[in-house]
Order: C-alpha cells, then sequence, then structure tokens
C-alpha cells in the first residue's frame, strides 16, 4: 500500500476536525462547505481535493475514523473466543456513545449508516480472524456475518439495559463457539 503524504493527511485531519467541531453547534443539514472550510482554515478547492460534499465527509468520518478506532483492538486478537466477543461487544457500545457524544445533533440521521459501518467493519474484522485461525474458507465470510450481525443484535440488548455486559457475553460465547 502506497504511503500518502504528511500533509495530505494533515488536511484531511483539519477537515475532519473542523466538520466535528461544527456537528456540535449546528444541524447537519445547516453546516455548509463554506463553514467548513472557514473552521479548517481552508480553501474551497481543498476541501473538495478531498471530498465530493459533506455527504462524502460523513460517510469517510464515519468508516475511515470511527469504526476502524473501535475496532483496532478486536483486529489484534489471533482467535475468535470470549475475549474477541467481549471487545466487540465494547466496541459497538464505543461507536454509539462516541457518535452520541460528538453528533448529538444529528445523532439520529447519521446513526443508521453508522450501524451500517459498525457491522461490515465487524464482518471484515471477524472474517480475517476465521481466516487466520482456521486457514482461508470461501465459507468463513458467511459465518462472519452471521456473527457479526448476531453480535449487533446482543450489543443492542446490551445497550438498552435488557442485558448485562457480562450475560451478552455469555451468551453469546455459547453460541458462536459451540
Amino acid at each position: 500500500m502506497k504511503k500518502q503524504d504528511p500533509r495530505i493527511q494533515r488536511t484531511r485531519q483539519k477537515i475532519i476536525k473542523g466538520f466535528m467541531e461544527l456537528i456540535k453547534h449546528k444541524e447537519f443539514s445547516d453546516i455548509t462547505i463554506a463553514d467548513i472550510t472557514q473552521q479548517a482554515e481552508i480553501n474551497r478547492s481543498t476541501f473538495y481535493y478531498h471530498f465530493l460534499d459533506k455527504y462524502d465527509l460523513i460517510d469517510a468520518i464515519q468508516s475511515e475514523v470511527l469504526t476502524r478506532e473501535f475496532f483496532a483492538e478486536v483486529a489484534l486478537q489471533e482467535v475468535v473466543n470470549e475475549q474477541t466477543i467481549r471487545l466487540s461487544l465494547e466496541a459497538i457500545r464505543r461507536s454509539r456513545t462516541d457518535l452520541a457524544r460528538h453528533c448529538q445533533r444529528a445523532y439520529e440521521e447519521f446513526k443508521p449508516k453508522m450501524d451500517h459501518e459498525v457491522k461490515l467493519r465487524l464482518t471484515e474484522t471477524l472474517h480475517t480472524l476465521l481466516d487466520k485461525e482456521r486457514g482461508v474458507k470461501e465459507e468463513h465470510l458467511t459465518l462472519a456475518t452471521f456473527w457479526s450481525w448476531g453480535i449487533y443484535g446482543v450489543a443492542m440488548a446490551y445497550l438498552e439495559g435488557e442485558e448485562t455486559l457480562q450475560s451478552s457475553v455469555q451468551r453469546l460465547t455459547k453460541v458462536i463457539l459451540s
């Protein structure tokens, strides 16, 4: 993979940081490219060099920044086990709380996309772990997808207070590792 120029990375981070600051105070629908460029202290053409529009920016934030950060610890695991399941549940919890904290005013608007990104990232991570643990097999993608959606569903019950973290981990461990 080609390494990206540090200046490009810094500019991209300035844009993301500027947007994240704006979303704390304004509705997403009210934020303009001019607002973002002013907050990030860049010009309009620089914004468009990095992103198509503000929707592309929010997609990048959700897929590149938030979900990758949340599932980094899960991806470091060697096998799918109780620890992997616990880390996955905690990553889902963090994704929800972080989204709510950073995007309070647009939480409901961003939640469906973030939920999709979380499931996608968890599926990719579990797929990689399965291949690492059991050798590359075609059926691992199906199994990883099934597990990720199951983990996500149990995580929602945990987040809504219907289950504790420990009971969620135990229930999922019993199903996944049997």
